[in-house]
């Protein structure tokens, strides 16, 4: 691997995006602190989206249709994360985001129209990853000055992970002491900071390379995947709400999402510089990401759906409490990025790796098993949640870092577009659906067999509203705990099959591409250049 040159050593090391009068200790600490900010965006706050229902008149799919819709903006805007960075400088790039982050963030504050709230999570996604793309590429170097992608990887994500559960914390916290609308006016209020930082910190015209025009994009190829997307998120967070295939609305989605994803295909088989190459869906291993990343948020939809029913519904928490949940996640977090970093120096295989993230999930699914109860504390729940924190970390991180091993670094970005369905986009609510479906069936089963057991010689027969919430509760356990049982028999499922597969050649370290902004940069003019129109 070619080491990067002693000037860009030096450059990154003093982070010249900055003006002199910053000094050099701030300018990293800065940069970080602009990223946590950005991270912290998305124009809706799936965490809370019982308050906004009930402050709206909505119903829970529609916010989560908008909090799913920014998910999907973050994943259409790899392919075009180059080509963006090296057509603006960060300067005006940077402060561009804020003022859409602001407005979007205003909008959704005040607004009550769900389509308008949809179309800025999806423009707040796209610029959130926009933004912290020019972030990290201004201090990678000084991280690793090697592009050692196993130091810098852990730091990423740590970063990354550790700011969507902060932001979580934040509004729960906020709701808790105002209301759901506070959790906006603290990020505007955040944005309007960071755009006098920027405004008057940074340089103007500095570039980390030289000017490429908007060419050879396929910008309908790019609307057209995105439509996709949205179709399947709306079939999968509607689904059970229009009762599937009974309602005309999810037969019509499908049928759209059919043809959108079939005009996809043939604009990526019969143009020059698609949007999403189809060679990108051939690459080595692509689909074994795929199914793992599939595997991952499986794991992680019981903490963020069934969790959630157990404790709103049996132990009757409020924000607050859930949002403290959350500090457990984030230490997970960060013990999981440290394990991969400890691993890969260790020279330990990506599969022994990945193997101990979904083994840390089978611990919290098998802890959650016997915690459901009500009785159970809060301070029990911690644990089960550290595990689930560093499951997650540890796949998603040793999972990208094979990911850059296995793809030619000209189709990484599309690469990432495409593990991003179910990473980032589909695959949350798609494992929310599945498991959604589930309890209703096993709560339907419960209903019948439990009230076999209810006649007038119950003791609390005698009043029938405190039999009925009683035996509602039981009944919400008693399904609970059966789907966790469910979850653990699907860890142990997804353990032995990586236990019994092959995939030594998962992470071919002569192929592990560096991001090396000089690569980029040729690949991208060589793309300008030999298309000027994209078809």
């Amino acid at each position: 691997m070619q080491a990067p040159s002693p000037e860009e050593v030096t450059a990154a090391r003093l982070i010249l995006i900055w003006k002199d009068f910053i000094p050099q200790w701030m300018r990293f600490p800065l940069i970080l602190l602009i990223i946590v900010v950005f991270m912290f965006s998305g124009g809706v706050y799936m965490s809370a989206v019982a308050e906004m229902s009930g402050s709206l008149s909505w119903i829970t799919e529609d916010i989560m249709m908008a909090g799913y819709a920014s998910m999907t903006g973050l994943t259409m805007a790899f392919p075009l994360l180059f080509r963006i960075l090296y057509r603006f400088p960060p300067r005006e790039l940077l402060l561009f985001s804020c003022g859409v982050f602001i407005v979007s963030d205003y909008l959704c504050m005040v607004s009550d129209f769900l389509p308008l709230l949809v179309f800025l999570s999806f423009i707040s996604g796209f610029f959130k990853i926009v933004s912290t793309f020019v972030c990290w590429n201004n201090v990678q170097l000084k991280i690793t000055p090697k592009r050692d992608f196993t130091v810098f990887f852990p730091y990423l994500f740590t970063f990354v992970l550790g700011s969507v559960q902060l932001a979580n914390i934040a509004t729960g916290y906020s709701i808790f002491a105002f209301d759901w609308q506070a959790m906006h006016r603290l990020t505007i209020g955040a944005f309007l900071v960071v755009f006098a930082l920027v405004y008057f910190g940074m340089r103007r015209h500095y570039r980390q390379g030289p000017y490429i025009p908007f060419k050879g994009i396929d910008y309908l190829g790019g609307a057209l995947w995105s439509l996709w997307l949205i179709c399947i998120v709306f079939i999968c967070v509607y689904g059970e709400y229009y009762d599937w295939l009974d309602s005309e609305e999810i037969r019509t989605a499908i049928v759209f999402a059919v043809i959108l994803l079939a005009l996809c295909l043939y604009r990526a088989a019969t143009i020059r510089h698609p949007y999403i190459s189809l060679g990108t869906f051939r690459q080595h291993n692509m689909l074994y990401i795929f199914l793992l990343f599939g595997c991952m948020t499986l794991m992680s939809a019981t903490a963020t759906n069934t969790q959630n029913i157990f404790t709103n519904a049996i132990l009757h928490y409020d924000a607050r409490h859930n949002a403290d949940l959350n500090w457990g996640v984030v230490i997970g977090i960060a013990a999981g990025t440290y394990f991969f970093y400890w691993g890969m120096k260790r020279e330990w295989r990506i599969k022994t790796i990945v193997l101990t993230g979904f083994f840390s999930f089978m611990l919290y699914q098998i802890m959650l098993y016997y915690l459901i109860d009500a009785s159970t504390e809060k301070y029990m729940l911690y644990l089960p949640l550290v595990f689930k924190g560093a499951g997650v970390s540890i796949v998603y991180t040793s999972l990208t870092y094979a990911l850059a091993g296995c793809v030619t670094f000209n189709l990484y970005f599309e690469a990432m577009c495409v593990i991003g369905f179910i990473r980032t986009s589909f695959g949350g609510p798609l494992n929310s659906a599945i498991l959604t479906r589930l309890f209703n069936h096993v709560q339907q089963e419960n209903t019948a067999n439990l009230g076999g057991f209810i006649d007038t010689m119950h003791p609390m027969a005698d009043s029938f509203t405190s039999l009925y919430s009683e035996f509602q509760r039981q009944v919400t356990m008693v399904s609970l705990k059966e789907v966790y049982g469910y979850a653990v028999i699907a860890a142990i499922v997804i353990l032995i099959a990586i236990l019994v597969s092959d995939y030594r050649s998962l992470l071919d370290a002569k192929r592990l591409h560096l991001l090396k902004p000089s690569h980029a940069w040729k690949l991208v003019r060589a793309s300008s250049d030999n298309d000027d129109t994209g078809l």
